[in-house]
Formats: structure tokens, C-alpha cells, sequence
């Protein structure tokens, strides 16, 4: 019997959960082979094509660029269009642009299988999907399955880029980009298709399992309740502070996770190590995705941010010192915090600030603000390493970024409250 039809499944648990798993591993997919896998292609389609270390870096930048623009399109089909009927087109668009990235005999060929079906796929099977369901079925345990819903970009950084590394070492850099794309569609489209269903009300279940709904004169509730017009959102103070605090920490981020692969074969080391580092760090980032989650539950997510962001610091400060292979190792699989805990800080204080009716919508537009720092940043790690032979430079920019990031996400108000408006009004 399928988990979700029946009342809360065979072991009890609550239907949420299982809507969260599909979540997760779509997303484990769509991001492992996407933002995680892509420093695997950076030499081989640079020779295949003749391009400079940034020019191929442009591969990921339209990536992000492609969902940016998305996002708010995907969004407002999450808000409005049922789950699984975005999700199925995410994961046909997914093997689609795979197969077309194989085939590519240019490179404006591959940038446009990137930035259209391929970006979609990212965000309409990914992230934005997973986090606008769970926003929807959780609330007072929503730090915690955000937390471990993050998770799955972690472990799509651990799982996928080995493989794909393996792959490519048997079949070339073109098979297997078609081998994968297949498979990982089809395996996002029985998740999809098996477990994802809207919402705890169109079921007869309440958020978080429990036998009532929020508390119809509590502030969440009346956030939950409302939706947020454009206007609304670019007068709103913290739309801006949340936006510009997490775009500039994960640009920094993006762009080390773009770079780190080509840094350690630089220094010396192989293909397959170098892709353990990745490996190595998204297993750290799993723990603090973990404990930041569950925290921020209990603990002003502000002085959470700092946390994170203090941790990111560390980071950067070993990859300055250029440690040996054991060094790397052990720095990524000791500052998780740094590149894990961002995440469910962002989702949850999105969904605490304006309410989950509208989170779909609010998460894309806001895309638009975070997206271009991340582009930004990739473009700038390959243009500093390109003109001065070291990424030195980067790195103490996004020690920077760092700071100013705390500072703002500090300044961010204490309990948000959405404007004094229907969900009927807003329709």
C-alpha cells in the first residue's frame, strides 16, 4: 500500500514525512548532479571546446542564471498548480537537457540545454519544490524537517560526483551525462509520482500531524493565512536583509563549490580525490545541516546565521593556508557549518517572515536577488584565478562576504508579521 494513501502509514508515521522523502530525494538528484557535479566537467569540456577556466565557468553561470528566472515562474506554479504535475515536468526536463548536453557539438549548444531545460529541472524537481511542500506540512517542527530536508543537497554532493567521476572514466565526459540524466529522471519521476501530494488539508490532516490547525489568533497563523503581492514584498525591510544576507554567503559558497575540484587537481591532486573533497564536505555539512535545523526551533536564527558564518571564516582561512591532501581532508570534514547550515536558516526564516500559503512565490522571487550574487562570485573566482594563476584573492573577498552577511541578517526584525490581508483578497 502506498504510505501516503493510508492513514498515517503503515509505521505510524506521518504522512508529512513521506512527502519530505520524495522532496529529499528529488532534490539529493537534482542538486548532486547539477551545482555539486558540475566541477567534474570544467577540464574536459574546456578541452573538448578549446575554452579558458572561466570561459567554462559560464556553464555554471548560466546555470544559476537560468534559475533565476525560474524560480519566480516555478514558484508561483507551486502556489497555484498542484505539486506532482510541476514535479513530473521537472524530472522529464531533466533527462531531456542531460541527453541534450551530451549531444551538444557547440557550446552555445550546451548553454542553452543548461539555462532552459536543465535550470528548470533544478528548480521545479529540486529545492524550491521540496521546501514550498514542506513549508506546508510542517510548522512548530518546521526547523527540523527543513533541517534534514537540506540534507539532500548534501547528499547528492556525497553520492553523485563519485559516480558520475566513475562513469566518466568508463564511457567519457558525453555517455555518461546521457547514462545519468536517464536514470535520474526516472528515479525523481516514482518519487514523484509515488509519494508527493499538496498539502496535510487535502487529506484531512493537519501541519505537523496534530489534531487541530494553528491557532487561528496567532501570529503564524495569520501569516499562514495571507499572500504577498510583488509590491508588497520590495517594500517589505526584511525581504531585502534575508535576500542580501544569504545571497552573499551563498555566492561565496557557489563559487568555492564550482572551484574546489580544479583547486586540488592543481595542487597536484587526481580527479577522484579531488572529487572527495567534495564528497568529504557535503558529509561535514550534513551534521550542521542537521543540528541548525533542529536549533532553529528553539534559538534566534540571527545568532544562528553568525554561527554559520563564523564557521565559513574557518573555511576560508585553511584554503588560504594551502594544507596538504590530509589537510583538506580534514578542513572539509570538520566545517560543515560553513556550507550546511545556511540553508535551512534561509527556509526557515523565509517561511517564519511570510507564511507557507505564499512560500513558493516568495522563495522565487527572492532568487532574484540571491542568484545574481552566486553569479557574480563564480564569475569572479575564474576571472581572479585566470589573471593571477591563484584564487587567493576570491577567498579573502568572500571573507568579506562573510562578515557583511552576518551583519545583516542580524539586523533582520525579531518576529516578522505578514501585511493585514486575505488570502482571498490576494487571489
Amino acid at each position: 500500500m502506498n504510505p501516503i494513501d493510508s492513514a498515517r502509514g503503515a509505521s505510524g508515521l506521518f504522512r508529512g514525512w513521506w512527502v519530505m522523502a520524495a522532496g529529499f530525494g528529488c532534490t539529493m538528484l537534482a542538486i548532486g548532479s547539477t551545482t555539486y557535479a558540475f566541477g567534474l566537467f570544467v577540464r574536459p569540456m574546456a578541452e573538448t571546446f578549446g575554452l579558458s577556466r572561466a570561459d567554462t565557468n559560464l556553464g555554471f553561470i548560466l546555470l544559476l542564471l537560468g534559475m533565476a528566472a525560474w524560480s519566480p515562474i516555478v514558484g508561483r506554479m507551486m502556489d497555484r498548480l498542484p505539486a506532482r504535475a510541476v514535479m513530473t515536468a521537472g524530472a522529464a526536463s531533466f533527462g531531456a537537457g542531460f541527453l541534450l548536453m551530451a549531444v551538444a557539438a557547440a557550446p552555445w549548444m550546451l548553454g542553452v540545454a543548461i539555462f532552459a531545460p536543465v535550470a528548470f529541472a533544478t528548480v521545479a524537481c529540486g529545492a524550491l519544490a521540496a521546501n514550498t511542500l514542506t513549508s506546508r506540512w510542517f510548522h512548530r517542527r518546521r526547523g527540523r524537517a527543513m533541517g534534514i530536508l537540506a540534507v539532500a543537497t548534501s547528499a547528492g554532493g556525497f553520492v553523485v560526483p563519485p559516480l558520475l567521476a566513475l562513469l566518466m572514466a568508463d564511457l567519457g565526459w558525453r555517455q555518461a551525462l546521457a547514462v545519468h540524466g536517464v536514470v535520474a529522471a526516472l528515479l525523481m519521476l516514482l518519487l514523484v509520482l509515488w509519494l508527493i501530494r499538496d498539502r496535510p488539508e487535502s487529506v484531512g490532516l493537519h501541519p505537523d500531524g496534530s489534531d487541530s490547525p494553528i491557532a487561528g489568533g496567532s501570529d503564524a497563523a495569520q501569516a499562514a493565512a495571507r499572500r504577498w503581492t510583488l509590491k508588497e514584498l520590495l517594500g517589505n525591510r526584511n525581504f531585502w536583509l534575508i535576500g542580501l544576507g544569504v545571497g552573499l554567503l551563498f555566492g561565496a559558497d557557489q563559487a568555492l563549490l564550482s572551484s574546489i575540484i580544479p583547486y586540488g587537481e592543481d595542487a597536484g591532486l587526481s580527479t577522484q580525490q579531488a572529487a572527495l573533497l567534495v564528497s568529504c564536505l557535503t558529509v561535514s555539512a550534513i551534521a550542521g545541516k542537521l543540528l541548525i535545523g533542529a536549533l532553529a526551533d528553539r534559538v534566534d536564527k540571527r545568532w544562528l546565521f553568525a554561527l554559520v558564518a563564523s564557521c565559513h571564516l574557518v573555511f576560508l582561512g585553511v584554503l588560504l593556508v594551502e594544507p596538504g591532501y590530509a589537510g583538506l581532508i580534514v578542513a572539509s570534514a570538520t566545517v560543515g557549518l560553513a556550507v550546511g547550515g545556511a540553508y535551512p536558516l534561509w527556509m526557515t526564516l523565509l517561511a517564519d517572515a511570510f507564511g507557507p500559503a505564499s512560500f513558493g512565490s516568495v522563495m522565487g522571487t527572492m532568487s532574484l536577488l540571491v542568484m545574481p550574487l552566486s553569479i557574480f562570485s563564480v564569475r569572479y573566482i575564474g576571472e581572479v584565478f585566470d589573471r593571477t594563476g591563484s584564487y587567493d584573492l576570491a577567498f579573502w573577498t568572500f571573507i568579506g562576504f562573510a562578515l557583511i552577511s552576518a551583519l545583516l541578517i542580524a539586523a533582520v526584525g525579531n518576529r516578522p508579521r505578514a501585511p493585514a490581508r486575505s488570502e482571498a483578497a490576494a487571489a
